[in-house]
């Protein structure tokens, strides 16, 4: 994934139309949001079992957010930030995922704000 931006405390990345949000916060931790064509695909990824993937296969745990703007997104320890992304990219790629057409979609002003 390529870094669009950053500023203070919060990344970009984009990958053709797939992008990710890192903030980086308190105690060693990260939230992160990603979507597909602007649309949320956390609750698209949680139903596809992808903190249980995460756990099974590099042992990284997953706590669901909800703190920006309601929108999910999931919180990670901040050591874990390159390989989480490029686990969201592999198992969208290897599940065919999709973003729900009823997800959130971001406004590109919301998105970097």
């Amino acid at each position: 994934m390529i870094e669009e931006k950053q500023n203070q405390n919060t990344r970009w990345y984009v990958d053709d139309n797939l992008r990710i949000r890192i903030q980086e916060i308190e105690d060693g931790k990260a939230k992160l949001w990603m979507t597909i064509d602007k649309l949320n695909i956390c609750f698209t990824l949680i139903m596809y079992d992808f903190m249980d993937w995460c756990e099974r296969e590099i042992s990284i745990n997953l706590e669901i957010d909800k703190s920006w703007n309601n929108h999910r997104g999931f919180i990670i320890d901040r050591k874990d930030q390159v390989i989480i992304m490029s686990e969201i990219k592999r198992f969208i790629n290897e599940f065919n995922v999709k973003p729900n057409e009823n997800a959130d979609q971001f406004s590109d002003a919301e998105w970097y704000a």
